[in-house]
């Protein structure tokens, strides 16, 4: 299967003016320009722009966010959050970055994602 990264491009892109709920499931770039509610599986990378409105339970390699997210993130690889991101609920990530003028409410665990258990 061709990946975002191999071939440079996004592989799939929800817009503006659209709203999906349910689950996602994909390889490559995703990005998420509209609304989307429901859960996100993927080895690659979501990118959730600023007009991007999730509220999900999400895991991904990465993720760059600069729009807004009410849920829980655990990334393989990395978090990226951009201004004017708004960003409400957990994330379970080994590197996370947030950029001067990103709102984040919530909680933050970083380390190794495959020993982190998010069970109480």
């Amino acid at each position: 299967m061709i990946k975002g990264k191999d071939t440079g491009g996004i592989d799939a892109f929800l817009g503006k003016n659209t709203t999906f709920q349910g689950t996602l499931i994909f390889d490559g770039l995703v990005r998420i320009d509209g609304n989307f509610e429901g859960n996100i599986k993927t080895e690659d990378t979501l990118v959730i722009a600023n007009s991007g409105n999730v509220k999900a339970e999400i895991e991904a390699g990465d993720i760059k966010i600069s729009g807004r997210f009410d849920g829980v993130i655990t990334a393989k690889s990395k978090v990226e959050l951009y201004k004017p991101a708004y960003v409400t609920g957990t994330i379970i990530t080994p590197i996370f970055k947030v950029e001067e003028g990103v709102v984040f409410n919530g909680n933050c665990q970083m380390g190794d994602v495959s020993s982190i258990t998010t069970e109480e």
